[in-house]
């Protein structure tokens, strides 16, 4: 990755955690960024949660 393009992302990223005061570090802003995008193109279903598969046994099963 080229040292420009570099520095512009570390800067969204900066400003993005210091418009989002939920998120504190540069690794949730990321994961923040791509679950929106992935959500809004379709790749990760939007508004839905579940439980996660290592907290699944039979106690929730339906």
């Amino acid at each position: 990755m080229s040292e420009p393009y570099k520095t512009d992302i570390e800067q969204a990223l900066k400003a993005f955690i210091a418009d989002h005061p939920g998120i504190h570090s540069r690794e949730a802003a990321i994961a923040a960024v791509l679950e929106n995008w992935f959500s809004t193109h379709g790749y990760l279903p939007a508004g839905q949660t579940g439980t996660r598969p290592e907290d699944l046994d039979a106690t929730n099963d339906d």
